[in-house]
């Protein structure tokens, strides 16, 4: 007869998205996945595999909610302007909340040693591709809409704003939060 289950497993994906989050894939042992979540090494093996298993798996959970939440409405079809300030504006809030800044699971893995691992690579790959196609339909809507001169070139635009975005991340590592809300208003000045 099976064991029952001693968790949820969408539960302790969430905590152990999160302590990967915080503390980065290097510094987070199992024994630490462990204590946060409360689940036994052996239920961690047999729902989620071994720490790097689990580590992709979480990665696709960030992808799919926190990612989803973030970028699907640049991702609409009459996004434009606005929908690129609010996405900014979002990422200000965080570094305007006082709390340590923790920034975006994938992109502070894209900055790891664990970046170079194939499964990795890849889906952070897949995570800047979406951010600069969701940043390029804003943009191309911007131009029809009117927001944005038609001599603009949305191509370039979208790799500059994956630049920004990228970079914001190493910003609130180094800068103060007033410093950061100036790097990210210089670069949507050049929005306007």
């Amino acid at each position: 007869m099976a064991r029952p289950r001693e968790f949820e497993p969408n539960e302790a994906l969430n905590q152990a998205m999160f302590l990967f989050w915080q503390k980065g894939y290097e510094e987070t042992a199992m024994a630490d996945l462990v204590a946060a979540t409360g689940v036994s090494r052996y239920g961690f093996y047999s729902e989620f595999g071994d720490k790097h298993d689990l580590f992709l798996k979480c990665i696709d959970h960030y992808a799919s909610t926190a990612i989803e939440t973030i970028l699907s409405p640049l991702e609409s079809g009459t996004a434009a302007l606005p929908e690129i300030r609010a996405y900014f504006d979002q990422l200000l809030t965080g570094v305007q909340s006082g709390q340590p800044p923790v920034g975006c699971l994938i992109g502070n893995t894209a900055f790891s040693a664990v970046a170079g691992d194939t499964a990795v690579a890849s889906r952070v790959g897949h995570h800047y591709g979406r951010m600069r196609a969701a940043f390029l339909n804003a943009l191309q809507n911007a131009v029809q809409q009117g927001q944005l001169a038609a001599n603009e070139n949305p191509e370039i635009l979208a790799d500059y704003l994956l630049g920004v975005a990228v970079g914001y991340l190493a910003c609130i590592r180094s800068l103060e939060a007033a410093a950061v809300q100036r790097y990210i208003e210089v670069a949507l000045a050049r929005l306007s």
